[in-house]
């Protein structure tokens, strides 16, 4: 059993339940994992997350991340950003993983791509099947979270949220 932790933005109200109708779509026309929408700011630590709770919270005081500029939807290679969505430069957002990076770079080296997926899996996306949804042009975020990240996507489990100011 993995131990494994990310770290995690979850999209805001409307935004969050217009995220995750479209990863369902995409889920369901692919026959893909589901999974709840967000942006990754690190990935995979394997390590006891309890004690970094206080850091967590301190450095989500006062964030506030709201119009968040969205990009084309792309198509990736990776079987983790299949169909995904780029997020333009946001100062606050790198500012945030900044911070989380300066702690654990030690235990793993992370290389941070803002995005938010649509679709996880090892199938052939096409250019037209971007045109199943209407764009996204801003995204919202509520809170940081820590999150169980084993291997079965279906395993995934919010350990804690810190919500942002």
């Amino acid at each position: 059993m993995s131990n494994t932790w990310s770290v995690w933005l979850l999209p805001k109200g409307a935004d969050k339940v217009y995220l995750s109708d479209y990863i369902n779509i995409y889920s369901n026309f692919y026959g893909s994992k589901k999974f709840d929408p967000h942006l990754t700011l690190f990935g995979r630590i394997d390590l006891n997350p309890e004690p970094f709770f206080p850091f967590f919270d301190e450095i989500s005081l006062d964030v506030k991340i709201l119009n968040v500029k969205t990009l084309s939807i792309k198509i990736g290679k990776s079987y983790f950003k299949k169909l995904y969505i780029p997020i333009g430069y946001n100062e606050k957002i790198y500012a945030l993983q900044k911070k989380v990076d300066s702690i654990f770079t030690n235990y793993k080296k992370y290389k941070f791509d803002p995005h938010i997926s649509l679709a996880y899996g090892n199938f052939t996306a096409h250019k037209k099947d971007n045109k199943l949804i209407s764009p996204i042009s801003k995204i919202s975020f509520s809170s940081l979270a820590i999150v169980h990240t084993p291997d079965e996507i279906e395993n995934w489990s919010i350990i804690r949220k810190f919500y942002l100011n």
